[in-house]
Protein backbone atom coordinates (compact mmCIF):
# COMPACT_ATOMS: atom_id res chain seq x y z
CA UNK A 1 0.00 0.00 0.00
CA UNK A 2 1.77 3.42 -1.07
CA UNK A 3 1.67 6.15 1.60
CA UNK A 4 -1.12 7.89 -0.10
CA UNK A 5 -3.43 5.67 -0.02
CA UNK A 6 -2.85 5.04 3.79
CA UNK A 7 -3.66 8.36 4.73
CA UNK A 8 -7.57 7.68 3.29
CA UNK A 9 -8.31 4.88 5.38
CA UNK A 10 -10.48 7.27 7.16
CA UNK A 11 -12.61 7.93 4.23
CA UNK A 12 -12.39 4.62 2.27
CA UNK A 13 -13.65 1.52 2.99
CA UNK A 14 -11.17 -1.44 3.53
CA UNK A 15 -12.38 -3.28 0.90
CA UNK A 16 -11.78 0.00 -1.11
CA UNK A 17 -8.20 0.56 -0.66
CA UNK A 18 -7.36 -2.91 -1.40
CA UNK A 19 -9.07 -2.93 -4.60
CA UNK A 20 -7.11 0.87 -5.05
CA UNK A 21 -4.09 -1.07 -4.77
CA UNK A 22 -5.22 -3.67 -7.50
CA UNK A 23 -5.43 -1.10 -9.85
CA UNK A 24 -2.38 0.47 -9.00
CA UNK A 25 -0.45 -2.73 -9.12
CA UNK A 26 -1.61 -4.62 -11.89
CA UNK A 27 -2.05 -2.90 -15.70
CA UNK A 28 -5.28 -5.57 -16.61
CA UNK A 29 -7.80 -5.23 -14.18
CA UNK A 30 -11.86 -6.34 -13.89
CA UNK A 31 -12.88 -5.00 -11.16
CA UNK A 32 -16.19 -6.52 -9.93
CA UNK A 33 -18.11 -4.83 -7.44
CA UNK A 34 -21.99 -4.39 -6.44
CA UNK A 35 -23.75 -1.18 -7.19
CA UNK A 36 -22.96 0.98 -4.45
CA UNK A 37 -19.83 -0.45 -3.53
CA UNK A 38 -17.87 2.53 -4.81
CA UNK A 39 -16.19 1.62 -8.39
CA UNK A 40 -16.31 4.80 -9.35
CA UNK A 41 -14.39 6.32 -5.82
CA UNK A 42 -12.15 3.54 -6.54
CA UNK A 43 -11.09 4.12 -9.58
CA UNK A 44 -10.42 8.21 -9.24
CA UNK A 45 -8.51 7.76 -6.65
CA UNK A 46 -6.50 4.46 -8.51
CA UNK A 47 -6.19 6.95 -11.44
CA UNK A 48 -4.93 10.19 -9.55
CA UNK A 49 -2.49 8.10 -7.29
CA UNK A 50 -0.93 6.43 -10.27
CA UNK A 51 -0.99 10.19 -12.02
CA UNK A 52 0.84 12.20 -9.01
CA UNK A 53 3.60 8.75 -9.12
CA UNK A 54 4.44 9.77 -12.78
CA UNK A 55 3.10 5.87 -13.39
CA UNK A 56 0.51 7.24 -15.91
CA UNK A 57 -0.07 10.53 -17.45
CA UNK A 58 -3.52 11.07 -18.71
CA UNK A 59 -6.62 8.17 -18.55
CA UNK A 60 -9.84 7.80 -20.30
CA UNK A 61 -12.98 6.83 -18.90
CA UNK A 62 -15.36 5.31 -21.39
CA UNK A 63 -18.74 4.96 -19.93
CA UNK A 64 -22.51 4.73 -21.14
CA UNK A 65 -24.16 7.99 -22.42
CA UNK A 66 -26.46 8.37 -19.53
CA UNK A 67 -23.52 8.29 -17.22
CA UNK A 68 -21.65 10.89 -19.30
CA UNK A 69 -25.38 13.71 -19.73
CA UNK A 70 -25.47 12.87 -15.63
CA UNK A 71 -22.16 13.74 -14.81
CA UNK A 72 -21.58 10.56 -12.59
CA UNK A 73 -17.84 10.75 -12.49
CA UNK A 74 -17.42 14.67 -12.13
CA UNK A 75 -19.95 14.96 -9.06
CA UNK A 76 -18.48 11.60 -7.40
CA UNK A 77 -14.73 13.41 -7.83
CA UNK A 78 -16.25 16.32 -6.21
CA UNK A 79 -17.53 14.49 -3.06
CA UNK A 80 -14.05 13.43 -1.56
CA UNK A 81 -11.06 15.99 -0.53
CA UNK A 82 -8.16 14.00 -1.57
CA UNK A 83 -9.90 14.22 -5.37
CA UNK A 84 -9.77 17.82 -5.16
CA UNK A 85 -7.03 18.10 -7.75
CA UNK A 86 -8.07 16.05 -10.48
CA UNK A 87 -9.01 17.84 -13.68
CA UNK A 88 -11.63 16.53 -15.48
CA UNK A 89 -13.10 16.95 -19.21
CA UNK A 90 -15.94 15.56 -20.92
CA UNK A 91 -16.52 15.30 -24.88
CA UNK A 92 -19.78 15.79 -25.62
CA UNK A 93 -21.38 17.48 -28.93
CA UNK A 94 -20.48 17.04 -32.48
CA UNK A 95 -16.92 15.49 -33.73
CA UNK A 96 -15.59 19.36 -34.05
CA UNK A 97 -16.89 20.44 -31.33
CA UNK A 98 -15.36 17.38 -29.07
CA UNK A 99 -11.84 17.60 -30.85
CA UNK A 100 -11.95 21.42 -29.81
CA UNK A 101 -12.96 20.00 -26.34
CA UNK A 102 -10.16 17.42 -26.23
CA UNK A 103 -7.58 19.98 -27.89
CA UNK A 104 -7.64 22.67 -25.42
CA UNK A 105 -8.49 21.31 -22.43
CA UNK A 106 -5.37 20.78 -19.57
CA UNK A 107 -6.37 17.38 -18.02
CA UNK A 108 -6.17 14.14 -16.37
CA UNK A 109 -8.82 12.48 -17.46
CA UNK A 110 -10.97 12.28 -21.04
CA UNK A 111 -14.37 11.42 -19.84
CA UNK A 112 -16.45 9.99 -23.34
CA UNK A 113 -19.88 7.77 -23.84
CA UNK A 114 -19.02 4.20 -25.33
CA UNK A 115 -20.60 5.57 -28.51
CA UNK A 116 -17.72 7.92 -28.97
CA UNK A 117 -15.01 5.59 -27.72
CA UNK A 118 -13.69 3.97 -31.09
CA UNK A 119 -13.91 8.08 -32.46
CA UNK A 120 -11.50 9.10 -29.77
CA UNK A 121 -8.83 6.08 -29.79
CA UNK A 122 -8.68 7.60 -33.90
CA UNK A 123 -7.61 11.18 -32.06
CA UNK A 124 -4.51 12.08 -30.76
CA UNK A 125 -5.87 11.84 -27.24
CA UNK A 126 -2.50 11.75 -25.53
CA UNK A 127 -3.90 8.75 -22.76
CA UNK A 128 -2.10 5.98 -21.62
CA UNK A 129 -4.48 4.64 -19.39
CA UNK A 130 -7.95 3.50 -20.06
CA UNK A 131 -11.33 2.62 -17.43
CA UNK A 132 -14.51 1.26 -19.11
CA UNK A 133 -17.56 1.69 -16.60
CA UNK A 134 -20.39 -0.67 -17.25
CA UNK A 135 -17.73 -3.18 -18.94
CA UNK A 136 -20.61 -5.65 -19.91
CA UNK A 137 -22.30 -3.45 -21.83
CA UNK A 138 -19.30 -2.59 -23.71
CA UNK A 139 -20.21 -3.77 -27.36
CA UNK A 140 -17.80 -4.96 -30.19
CA UNK A 141 -18.29 -2.14 -32.24
CA UNK A 142 -17.36 0.09 -29.29
CA UNK A 143 -14.16 -1.28 -28.79
CA UNK A 144 -12.88 -2.35 -31.80
CA UNK A 145 -9.83 0.32 -31.48
CA UNK A 146 -8.69 -1.33 -28.43
CA UNK A 147 -7.86 -4.32 -30.59
CA UNK A 148 -5.46 -2.55 -33.06
CA UNK A 149 -2.17 -2.27 -31.56
CA UNK A 150 -1.05 0.31 -33.28
CA UNK A 151 -3.87 2.63 -32.28
CA UNK A 152 -3.83 1.44 -28.39
CA UNK A 153 -0.26 0.26 -28.19
CA UNK A 154 0.13 3.28 -25.58
CA UNK A 155 -2.94 2.39 -23.46
CA UNK A 156 -1.17 -0.22 -21.32
CA UNK A 157 -3.04 0.35 -18.39
CA UNK A 158 -6.71 -0.83 -18.89
CA UNK A 159 -9.33 -1.48 -16.02
CA UNK A 160 -13.07 -2.69 -16.47
CA UNK A 161 -15.74 -2.29 -14.00
CA UNK A 162 -18.97 -3.98 -13.94
CA UNK A 163 -21.24 -5.31 -11.31
CA UNK A 164 -22.21 -8.36 -13.05
CA UNK A 165 -19.16 -9.93 -15.56
CA UNK A 166 -21.58 -13.73 -16.01
CA UNK A 167 -25.16 -12.02 -15.78
CA UNK A 168 -25.51 -13.72 -19.30
CA UNK A 169 -23.49 -17.55 -18.57
CA UNK A 170 -20.16 -17.16 -19.44
CA UNK A 171 -19.97 -16.38 -22.93
CA UNK A 172 -20.21 -12.84 -22.92
CA UNK A 173 -16.67 -13.00 -20.38
CA UNK A 174 -14.57 -13.82 -23.42
CA UNK A 175 -15.49 -9.96 -24.88
CA UNK A 176 -14.77 -8.37 -21.60
CA UNK A 177 -11.54 -10.31 -21.03
CA UNK A 178 -10.25 -9.68 -24.49
CA UNK A 179 -11.09 -6.04 -24.28
CA UNK A 180 -9.10 -5.70 -20.87
CA UNK A 181 -5.81 -7.90 -21.44
CA UNK A 182 -6.06 -8.61 -25.49
CA UNK A 183 -6.90 -12.19 -25.01
CA UNK A 184 -3.98 -12.87 -22.08
CA UNK A 185 -6.16 -14.54 -20.53
CA UNK A 186 -9.38 -16.55 -22.62
CA UNK A 187 -7.11 -16.18 -25.91
CA UNK A 188 -7.63 -14.17 -29.29
CA UNK A 189 -10.42 -16.80 -31.06
CA UNK A 190 -13.98 -16.34 -29.63
CA UNK A 191 -14.99 -19.19 -31.45
CA UNK A 192 -11.95 -21.39 -30.27
CA UNK A 193 -13.43 -20.18 -26.87
CA UNK A 194 -16.75 -21.25 -27.43
CA UNK A 195 -15.77 -24.58 -28.75
CA UNK A 196 -13.60 -25.15 -25.39
CA UNK A 197 -16.08 -24.53 -23.22
CA UNK A 198 -19.74 -24.90 -24.27
CA UNK A 199 -21.71 -27.30 -26.77
CA UNK A 200 -23.25 -25.53 -29.61
CA UNK A 201 -27.13 -26.73 -31.10
CA UNK A 202 -27.15 -27.42 -34.06
CA UNK A 203 -27.08 -24.39 -35.85
CA UNK A 204 -24.60 -22.76 -33.98
CA UNK A 205 -26.48 -20.18 -32.58
CA UNK A 206 -26.83 -21.10 -29.27
CA UNK A 207 -24.18 -22.49 -26.52
CA UNK A 208 -24.72 -24.33 -23.64
CA UNK A 209 -21.89 -24.42 -21.07
CA UNK A 210 -19.98 -27.99 -20.72
CA UNK A 211 -19.58 -29.75 -17.46
CA UNK A 212 -17.12 -28.07 -15.24
CA UNK A 213 -16.61 -25.51 -17.52
CA UNK A 214 -17.48 -23.08 -15.09
CA UNK A 215 -14.61 -23.49 -12.82
CA UNK A 216 -11.98 -23.82 -15.79
CA UNK A 217 -13.02 -20.41 -17.21
CA UNK A 218 -12.94 -18.53 -13.49
CA UNK A 219 -9.24 -20.34 -13.17
CA UNK A 220 -8.30 -18.62 -16.31
CA UNK A 221 -9.28 -15.42 -15.52
CA UNK A 222 -8.63 -15.32 -11.97
CA UNK A 223 -5.57 -13.54 -11.99
CA UNK A 224 -7.23 -11.08 -13.95
CA UNK A 225 -10.35 -10.43 -11.97
CA UNK A 226 -10.60 -8.58 -8.26
CA UNK A 227 -13.78 -9.16 -6.38
CA UNK A 228 -14.68 -6.27 -4.14
CA UNK A 229 -16.28 -7.94 -1.35
CA UNK A 230 -20.00 -7.11 -0.87
CA UNK A 231 -20.15 -6.69 3.12
CA UNK A 232 -23.72 -4.61 2.48
CA UNK A 233 -25.56 -7.44 4.35
CA UNK A 234 -23.02 -6.78 7.30
CA UNK A 235 -23.70 -2.59 7.22
CA UNK A 236 -27.03 -1.73 5.43
CA UNK A 237 -30.20 -2.02 6.62
CA UNK A 238 -32.06 -5.72 5.68
CA UNK A 239 -33.19 -5.88 2.05
CA UNK A 240 -36.68 -7.55 1.34
CA UNK A 241 -38.55 -8.56 -1.37
CA UNK A 242 -41.79 -9.24 -2.59
CA UNK A 243 -43.84 -10.14 -5.36
CA UNK A 244 -47.26 -8.66 -5.86
CA UNK A 245 -49.28 -10.74 -8.26
CA UNK A 246 -52.68 -9.89 -9.85
CA UNK A 247 -55.02 -11.29 -12.90
CA UNK A 248 -55.60 -9.89 -16.45
CA UNK A 249 -58.75 -9.73 -17.08
CA UNK A 250 -60.81 -12.04 -19.23
CA UNK A 251 -61.12 -9.64 -22.41
CA UNK A 252 -57.31 -9.21 -21.98
CA UNK A 253 -56.36 -12.84 -21.56
CA UNK A 254 -58.10 -13.83 -24.68
CA UNK A 255 -56.19 -11.36 -27.06
CA UNK A 256 -52.93 -12.38 -25.32
CA UNK A 257 -53.87 -16.51 -25.73
CA UNK A 258 -54.32 -15.64 -29.02
CA UNK A 259 -51.31 -13.34 -29.87
CA UNK A 260 -48.97 -16.19 -27.96
CA UNK A 261 -50.30 -18.84 -30.07
CA UNK A 262 -50.34 -17.30 -32.83
CA UNK A 263 -47.76 -14.49 -32.74
CA UNK A 264 -50.49 -12.63 -34.61
CA UNK A 265 -52.22 -8.95 -33.03
CA UNK A 266 -54.90 -7.88 -35.69
CA UNK A 267 -53.64 -9.62 -38.15
CA UNK A 268 -49.62 -7.85 -37.74
CA UNK A 269 -47.82 -10.28 -37.75
CA UNK A 270 -44.22 -10.48 -35.25
CA UNK A 271 -41.40 -11.58 -37.22
CA UNK A 272 -39.12 -13.00 -34.42
CA UNK A 273 -39.53 -13.30 -30.45
CA UNK A 274 -38.34 -10.11 -29.56
CA UNK A 275 -41.23 -8.56 -31.10
CA UNK A 276 -43.38 -11.11 -30.20
CA UNK A 277 -42.06 -11.13 -26.48
CA UNK A 278 -42.63 -7.20 -26.91
CA UNK A 279 -46.35 -7.02 -27.22
CA UNK A 280 -46.84 -10.07 -24.80
CA UNK A 281 -45.33 -7.53 -22.32
CA UNK A 282 -47.50 -4.71 -23.37
CA UNK A 283 -50.52 -6.60 -23.23
CA UNK A 284 -49.63 -7.85 -19.70
CA UNK A 285 -49.65 -4.26 -18.80
CA UNK A 286 -53.19 -4.08 -20.53
CA UNK A 287 -52.29 -2.34 -23.79
CA UNK A 288 -50.47 -2.56 -27.37
CA UNK A 289 -48.60 -0.37 -29.76
CA UNK A 290 -50.27 -0.36 -33.38
CA UNK A 291 -48.01 0.18 -36.11
CA UNK A 292 -48.04 4.04 -35.93
CA UNK A 293 -46.99 4.24 -32.44
CA UNK A 294 -50.11 4.25 -31.03
CA UNK A 295 -51.35 2.90 -27.83
CA UNK A 296 -54.10 1.00 -27.38
CA UNK A 297 -55.58 0.64 -23.93
CA UNK A 298 -57.32 -2.57 -22.79
CA UNK A 299 -57.48 -2.75 -19.28
CA UNK A 300 -55.86 -1.17 -15.56
CA UNK A 301 -55.18 -3.94 -13.84
CA UNK A 302 -51.35 -3.34 -13.74
CA UNK A 303 -52.01 0.45 -13.14
CA UNK A 304 -54.56 -0.72 -10.01
CA UNK A 305 -51.65 -2.96 -8.93
CA UNK A 306 -49.58 -0.33 -8.73
CA UNK A 307 -52.26 1.90 -6.50
CA UNK A 308 -52.54 -0.56 -4.02
CA UNK A 309 -48.92 -0.79 -3.70
CA UNK A 310 -48.58 2.91 -3.26
CA UNK A 311 -51.64 2.92 -0.84
CA UNK A 312 -49.84 0.37 1.39
CA UNK A 313 -47.08 2.97 2.05
CA UNK A 314 -49.40 5.48 3.82
CA UNK A 315 -47.79 8.40 2.46
CA UNK A 316 -44.40 7.29 2.60
CA UNK A 317 -42.12 7.94 -0.44
CA UNK A 318 -41.36 5.38 -3.03
CA UNK A 319 -40.01 5.16 -6.71
CA UNK A 320 -41.62 2.56 -9.15
CA UNK A 321 -39.89 1.46 -12.32
CA UNK A 322 -41.68 1.28 -15.97
CA UNK A 323 -40.12 0.83 -19.13
CA UNK A 324 -43.02 2.11 -21.32
CA UNK A 325 -44.37 5.23 -22.17
CA UNK A 326 -47.62 4.18 -21.91
CA UNK A 327 -46.98 2.80 -18.69
CA UNK A 328 -46.01 6.10 -17.33
CA UNK A 329 -49.46 7.44 -18.26
CA UNK A 330 -51.27 4.49 -16.69
CA UNK A 331 -49.38 5.92 -13.58
CA UNK A 332 -50.82 9.16 -13.49
CA UNK A 333 -53.21 7.74 -10.99
CA UNK A 334 -50.29 7.35 -8.40
CA UNK A 335 -49.89 9.55 -5.52
CA UNK A 336 -47.51 12.36 -5.22
CA UNK A 337 -45.45 10.85 -2.62
CA UNK A 338 -44.11 8.30 -5.60
CA UNK A 339 -41.42 9.15 -7.96
CA UNK A 340 -41.76 7.85 -11.14
CA UNK A 341 -38.38 6.14 -13.23
CA UNK A 342 -38.24 4.93 -16.19
CA UNK A 343 -35.85 1.81 -15.60
CA UNK A 344 -33.15 2.17 -19.40
CA UNK A 345 -32.71 6.02 -17.84
CA UNK A 346 -32.84 5.41 -14.45
CA UNK A 347 -30.53 3.27 -13.38
CA UNK A 348 -27.06 4.58 -13.78
CA UNK A 349 -25.67 6.80 -10.91
CA UNK A 350 -29.24 7.96 -9.81
CA UNK A 351 -28.91 8.05 -5.60
CA UNK A 352 -32.51 7.83 -4.73
CA UNK A 353 -31.27 8.51 -0.73
CA UNK A 354 -31.62 12.37 -1.02
CA UNK A 355 -35.48 11.89 -1.74
CA UNK A 356 -35.63 9.01 1.56
CA UNK A 357 -37.07 6.04 -0.68
CA UNK A 358 -36.81 2.92 0.78
CA UNK A 359 -39.60 1.42 -0.91
CA UNK A 360 -38.93 -0.08 -4.64
CA UNK A 361 -41.59 -1.03 -6.84
CA UNK A 362 -40.52 -2.40 -10.54
CA UNK A 363 -44.25 -2.06 -12.28
CA UNK A 364 -42.99 -4.72 -14.60
CA UNK A 365 -40.76 -7.75 -14.00
CA UNK A 366 -37.15 -6.09 -15.47
CA UNK A 367 -35.62 -8.03 -18.56
CA UNK A 368 -31.87 -7.25 -17.63
CA UNK A 369 -30.79 -8.08 -13.96
CA UNK A 370 -28.23 -6.02 -14.45
CA UNK A 371 -30.69 -2.98 -14.47
CA UNK A 372 -32.61 -4.83 -11.33
CA UNK A 373 -30.07 -4.86 -9.14
CA UNK A 374 -28.51 -1.33 -10.35
CA UNK A 375 -32.29 0.26 -9.60
CA UNK A 376 -32.49 -1.51 -6.03
CA UNK A 377 -28.90 0.31 -5.51
CA UNK A 378 -30.02 3.48 -6.03
CA UNK A 379 -31.42 3.01 -2.51
CA UNK A 380 -29.99 0.12 -0.65
CA UNK A 381 -26.54 1.07 -0.32
CA UNK A 382 -24.34 3.51 2.37
CA UNK A 383 -26.47 5.84 3.74
CA UNK A 384 -29.68 3.84 3.87
CA UNK A 385 -31.10 4.49 7.10
CA UNK A 386 -34.04 2.15 7.00
CA UNK A 387 -34.53 -1.32 5.63
CA UNK A 388 -35.64 -1.23 2.04
CA UNK A 389 -38.52 -3.23 0.61
CA UNK A 390 -38.64 -4.11 -2.75
CA UNK A 391 -41.87 -5.30 -4.85
CA UNK A 392 -42.62 -6.49 -8.45
CA UNK A 393 -46.07 -6.33 -10.09
CA UNK A 394 -46.87 -9.67 -11.31
CA UNK A 395 -49.86 -10.60 -13.89
CA UNK A 396 -50.16 -14.20 -13.08
CA UNK A 397 -49.95 -16.74 -15.77
CA UNK A 398 -47.92 -14.53 -18.49
CA UNK A 399 -44.45 -13.59 -19.37
CA UNK A 400 -43.82 -12.02 -16.66
CA UNK A 401 -43.10 -15.25 -14.78
CA UNK A 402 -40.59 -17.15 -16.90
CA UNK A 403 -38.97 -13.29 -16.99
CA UNK A 404 -38.58 -13.30 -13.10
CA UNK A 405 -37.11 -16.94 -13.15
CA UNK A 406 -34.77 -15.67 -16.02
CA UNK A 407 -33.56 -12.98 -13.44
CA UNK A 408 -33.06 -15.63 -10.87
CA UNK A 409 -30.56 -18.00 -13.04
CA UNK A 410 -28.87 -15.09 -13.68
CA UNK A 411 -28.32 -14.34 -10.50
CA UNK A 412 -27.14 -17.57 -9.57
CA UNK A 413 -24.47 -17.89 -12.67
CA UNK A 414 -23.03 -14.81 -11.11
CA UNK A 415 -22.94 -16.29 -7.35
CA UNK A 416 -20.83 -18.85 -8.92
CA UNK A 417 -18.63 -17.05 -10.20
CA UNK A 418 -18.07 -15.47 -7.06
CA UNK A 419 -17.83 -18.57 -4.96
CA UNK A 420 -15.03 -20.10 -7.49
CA UNK A 421 -13.12 -16.78 -7.54
CA UNK A 422 -13.01 -16.80 -3.70
CA UNK A 423 -11.67 -20.77 -3.96
CA UNK A 424 -7.75 -20.80 -3.07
Amino acid sequence: MSSKTSQMLRTLTAEQVKAIDRLFGYDHTILVAATGAGKTVIALTAIWEMIEEKYLTKVIVAAPAKVIEKMIWVNEAAKWDHLSGVRIIQLEGTSQQRIKTLRSSKTEIVLVSLNNLDWLLHQDHGCDGIVIDELSKASGKWTKGLKSKKRCKKLFWRCGMTATPVSQSYEKLYGMARIIDEGLALGTNKQKYLQDYFYSDYQGYNWTLKDHADAQITEKVRSLVHLVTDDKVRVLPALSERVLKFNMPAETREIYNEMKRHMVIEDRESSNQAVKSGVLRQLGSGFYYQDNGVATALDTARADAACHWAKSLKGEPGIIYYEFVEQLIQLEKLPDNIMRAQIQSMSHGIDGLQHKFSAVCFYQPPWSRDQREQSVGRVWRTGQEHPVTVTTLVCDNTLDEPVMARVDDRGKWMELFKQHLKKE
